[in-house]
């Protein structure tokens, strides 16, 4: 798998989850193989220090390929599709550098006070395995459920506040604005700057 279709190249998570599930069987590979490319990118993000690095991506690219096929009813959110099949092959990645027993914690943490301005976004093994931590983490922080939803949606998992609305109003049959999501999610981050495990995760207790 080389080179992508142009036809293809620019789908968003949504368009690709489609295609994935297209009974076409012409668009259906072309956006498999557009996946592959993109979570190749994602291994190879994982594993970059890695004498095989570039071997040991395709592999887990190709695995995690094959795991999204398989699993692909699972991902309930289209918008989403993209951001779930990175985490399969993450994981994937940070397996096999676990089993190579080459798996380093990071120094630093990224500072908590950034969820302010922007989602997080992995750059290496070390901030892969942290955000999962994190996520752990929030799931369990004093926050209502929906408040779960919004701060790890935008933050972790880098989901647009369209699309967090969207399903925050199929949930609660009532019509919930991205507006409303932003005031939300900014007084439970002030929260959360106060409680104490997120203290203690980046070093500051």
């Amino acid at each position: 798998m080389k080179n992508l279709p142009a036809s293809t190249q620019n789908l968003n998570s949504a368009n690709l989850y489609t295609d994935c599930r297209s009974n076409n069987k012409e668009r259906q590979h072309a956006a498999y193989q557009t996946l592959w490319h993109y979570l190749y990118r994602v291994a190879l993000n994982v594993v970059y220090d890695q004498p095989d690095s570039e071997a040991l991506a395709q592999d887990c690219a190709q695995e995690g390929l094959i795991r999204v096929h398989k699993r692909i009813d699972e991902c309930r959110e289209p918008g989403a599709f993209k951001s779930w099949a990175r985490r399969i092959v993450s994981n994937l990645a940070i397996d096999e550098l676990r089993r190579r027993k080459r798996l380093i914690r990071p120094e630093n943490h990224e500072s908590f006070d950034k969820l302010n301005s922007q989602p997080i976004r992995s750059q290496n093994i070390g901030a892969i395995i942290e955000l999962e931590a994190l996520r752990k983490m929030l799931e369990q922080s004093p926050m209502s459920d929906r408040s779960r939803r919004v701060v790890i949606g935008r933050y972790l998992d880098a989901l647009p506040d369209e699309l967090l609305a969207q399903k925050e109003s199929e949930i609660t049959q009532s019509n919930v604005r991205p507006s409303h999501l932003q005031v939300t999610r900014a007084k439970n981050i002030k929260k959360l700057r106060k409680w104490m495990p997120i203290h203690t995760f980046f070093g500051k207790g």
